[in-house]
């Protein structure tokens, strides 16, 4: 029989999450990739026997694909902001040009230029404001999408823990808290499957969970 050591956990953190699951005997249901028991681990003597498996965490980032549309969501929000943020640079860097183009054609008397000076420094200040009120927004809200997506996550793994007959799931990264998993215990590839075949079960409701808990969080 096919041993399988369960460690995983949240794709997304690197926190471990421990599943506790039913030992009681399940009949086969329509999900037949999740149908085989894994094997018990024996650690200690038989009434002590706990069954355990891990998947690798680099692969649901790849291959799960709700995973990858949020990753993507949060992708053009960074890349909208940057843009955003780089025009305000541009439009005062040719505010700045327009008063030393003027300058140098004498256009500008003495009186202006403390009302200038004055202007500039509100504009860069407007700049900071918005980069750092909106960097921190967007900040705020890629955490929300992340512990939403991780709580969808564990709510799988637990149901995946429960028809594999899974006591402890763990995922494993490199450089993460666990050096060394034999490859028997991986249940990466069935995970994912797993994950996708629900996929739209697990982004019901994702949305406005986020929206919520930023509204929330900005009262």
């Amino acid at each position: 029989m096919k041993r399988f050591l369960s460690i995983a956990t949240l794709g997304l953190a690197s926190s471990l999450f421990i599943t506790a699951c039913n030992n009681s005997n399940e009949t086969k249901t329509a999900d037949e990739e999740v149908a085989t028991p894994v094997q018990k681990k024996q650690m200690g003597d038989d009434d002590t026997g706990i069954t355990m498996a891990f998947y690798y965490q680099d692969s649901i980032a790849t291959q799960f694909n709700f995973y990858r549309e949020i990753d993507s969501i949060l992708k053009v929000k960074e890349t909208n902001f940057q843009k955003e943020l780089e025009g305000k640079y541009r439009a005062y860097q040719a505010y700045e040009a327009d008063i030393q183009k003027r300058m140098q054609a004498n256009e500008i008397t003495g009186y202006q230029i403390e009302e200038i000076q004055q202007t500039a420094i509100q504009k860069q200040q407007s700049i900071q404001q918005f980069e750092q009120q909106r960097g921190a927004a967007l900040q705020r809200e890629s955490m929300e999408y992340q512990t939403a997506l991780m709580s969808k996550i564990a709510e799988a793994g637990k149901e995946f823990s429960d028809k594999k007959n899974i006591d402890l799931l763990f995922f494993y990264q490199k450089g993460g808290q666990i050096t060394f998993i034999n490859n028997a215990y991986d249940v990466t590839e069935e995970f994912i499957q797993f994950l996708n075949k629900r996929e739209d079960e697990l982004m019901s409701g994702f949305q406005e969970e986020v929206e919520e808990n930023l509204n929330e969080s900005a009262e």
